[in-house]
């Protein structure tokens, strides 16, 4: 009889030492067999040991008693030569205490001879190899999760009573050991009195809450690593069974990129508010600080040469005034550079920066930290541009000179000394800011630019800092190091590229004219009354000024023809801004709303800088000088005439 085209052979090997028995088996499987069993015969263990090498054997029938030995023997050397196939044991006699054997020993069946019959035996051989497949699925299986957990990026660990009994590479890894092995069998005490941070200890489970749900939510804990680095982990566990056994299974995932997400998201939201905090405090300060100035130059040149004061009173007002202006002057400064830092966070692109402009503000920013602690010596190379971002970048040197401050106890500043240094790189530039103070130890060099490490005392530091730092410098393409020696002090580098285009630098001030140039007709538009009564203090002499409060008032004026040579608008008012005030005269009269000039004490909203960044108009940054007015004035009316 042919063989069913649609089924495969199965490849038999007996191991059998009586030719009568191997007889009585050929021909028991031919007879059911149809032709698709092939059997091939061996008469003793090593021959057989060498065909099964050969890998073409599906099943094998195995006699129990083979000269001195028997199959169980020879069973297990087929074992540990790798061969996991099925094997059926023969024998001459009926024994349940040896079946049970057989099967404990990996053995397929147990078949008596004498009851054997070929369905019996055919069925024995089909139910056998059914069995070797689902084993060699679940085998398979079981090795495919195994290399899944192996491979997870998340640690997990199996505990079996008190005991861990698995550990896989990621959490091996995670704790910063070499080998699973110095972990596995380790008490859940000892481990937790090992590894987990004593703050997270009574945050873990109990005996007897461990496997009473499912699955318990996650929790946030802090583990330790081998070198005692703490590492902040989310915490999982659930009941399951490992090898067969009730267990439970610890997941834990690694969450220090996530915490230095949230870090950077937390800072630059905080960032952000300050930025927009002290641009707002800008603006408030330079109203105030634009009247008093102008009130200050007006006293200056036009009310003082005026009044006649006995002896050498008129000497000490003129002093009075010129200390108040110097004062004045002073805060202006101040405010620019807050608004400067204000602008840290614009999602700008790296642009030509003057390092030393940008460090003169960040020594002043600094100042108050660094005088109580240390002389603060520059040493400064001309004319050097990088590609940075200006607040961000002054952002970075504040922290750093703060840092330095801060390692320099207070009362020795004849001792002490902070170094900002600026020189070319041959990456482009170098800043250097040198103390001499504590110092850093050398195992703590490599840690400085972690999240949250910090050597400072609590509530001094966060760790925060450097990171940042670190983030901005990266964002402009440069990098920084650090080299330290502890009792000596440190120096922090930062490199940058450099470039050589000049900044855009601010248009120049226009140059006073002669005070004979034509007398105007101006309107002032600002909310603030003082600073509309400076303006025309100011001007009055020269022109002819309208000060107005309101810039609903100034548009009515204005679209119902009312002439104004010029017009003088602050830009940031509540009820009308500068700008919407600028669209409606453009739609009525674009030449008038050409003739407009802002008055700004910090454009600190989105619409603001965008706004002038793309009009023509000129503008006047507050506070403002009575001669820096006059001479725009005068120069844009003599334009005007010409």
């Amino acid at each position: 009889m042919k063989p069913d085209a649609e089924q495969p052979f199965i490849r038999i090997l007996l191991v059998e030492d009586d030719e009568d028995d191997f007889i009585l088996t050929r021909d028991a499987l031919r007879s059911i067999s149809r032709g698709r069993m092939v059997l091939e015969w061996v008469d003793n263990g090593e021959q057989a040991l060498e065909e099964l090498r050969s890998g073409r054997h599906d099943v094998c029938l195995l006699d129990y008693r083979l000269d001195a030995s028997t199959g169980l023997d020879l069973l297990a050397r087929m074992r540990q030569q790798g061969w996991l196939g099925p094997v059926i044991l023969l024998t001459g006699m009926s024994d349940e205490a040896l079946d049970e054997e057989a099967l404990k020993a990996g053995a397929a069946d147990f078949l008596d001879k004498s009851q054997l019959t070929p369905t019996l035996l055919a069925r024995s051989i089909r139910y056998a190899l059914q069995h070797a497949r689902t084993l060699e699925e679940l085998r398979r299986s079981r090795a495919s999760f195994r290399e899944l957990i192996e491979r997870l990026p998340d640690g997990v660990g199996v505990t079996q009573g008190e005991r861990l009994v698995y550990a896989n590479p990621a959490l091996v890894s995670l704790i910063g050991l070499s080998s699973a092995d110095e972990l596995l069998g380790g008490s859940r005490v000892e481990l937790e009195g090992m590894f987990i941070h004593a703050e997270s200890r009574v945050l873990l489970p109990r005996d007897a809450q461990v496997g009473t749900v499912a699955k318990a939510a996650p929790m946030e804990i802090r583990m330790l690593r081998k070198n005692g680095t703490p590492v902040f982990v989310e915490l999982a566990h659930a009941p399951s069974v490992f090898d067969g056994q009730p267990c439970i299974v610890w997941l834990v995932r690694d969450l220090t990129e996530r915490k230095q997400m949230e870090a950077r998201l937390v800072r630059a939201d905080r960032m952000a508010s300050l930025g927009t905090l002290a641009a707002g405090i800008a603006h408030e300060i330079n109203n105030p600080l634009a009247f008093t100035v102008a009130n200050l130059g007006h006293l200056e040149t036009d009310v003082l040469p005026r009044l006649t004061l006995p002896g050498g009173e008129q000497d000490d007002v003129r002093k009075l005034v010129a200390d108040a202006q110097l004062g004045a002057t002073r805060v202006r400064d101040i405010v620019r550079q807050l608004k400067m830092f204000s602008r840290a966070e614009e999602q700008a692109r790296p642009e030509p920066v003057d390092v030393n402009r940008v460090l003169e503000s960040a020594i002043s920013m600094a100042s108050n930290e660094i005088k109580h602690r240390a002389r603060l010596v520059r040493d400064f190379t001309d004319q050097l541009m990088a590609e940075a971002h200006e607040g961000r970048l002054g952002q970075v040197m504040v922290n750093l000179l703060v840092n330095a401050a801060q390692a320099i106890p207070e009362g020795g500043v004849e001792r002490n000394e902070i170094r900002v240094l600026t020189r070319p790189h041959a990456e482009g530039l170098a800043i250097e800011v040198r103390d001499t103070g504590s110092g850093i130890p050398a195992e703590n060099l490599e840690r400085l630019f972690e999240p949250f490490f910090t050597t400072k005392p609590v509530g001094v530091g966060t760790g925060l800092g450097l990171p940042i730092c670190q983030d901005i410098i990266t964002s402009f393409g440069g990098r920084m190091e650090v080299e330290s020696e502890v009792g000596k002090g440190s120096t922090f580098r930062v490199i940058l590229r450099a470039t050589t285009a000049a900044r855009p630098s601010e248009p120049p001030k226009e140059a006073v004219v002669s005070a004979a140039a034509r007398r105007g007709r101006i309107l002032v538009v600002d909310d603030e009354p003082m600073i509309g009564m400076a303006i025309r203090r100011t001007l009055q002499r020269e022109h002819e000024v309208v000060a107005l409060t309101s810039a609903r008032e100034a548009q009515a004026r204005l679209t119902s023809g009312e002439p104004f040579d010029l017009i003088l608008c602050d830009l940031m008012m509540p009820e009308m801004s500068g700008m919407e005030l600028h669209q409606a005269v453009a739609d009525h009269s674009p030449g008038l709303a050409g003739r407009m000039v802002f008055l700004t004490g910090g454009a600190f909203t989105a619409n603001a800088r965008a706004f002038l960044s793309h009009v023509p108009n000129h503008r006047v940054e507050k506070p403002f000088s009575t001669q820096e007015l006059r001479g725009l004035v005068q120069s844009l009316l003599a334009a005007a005439s010409s």
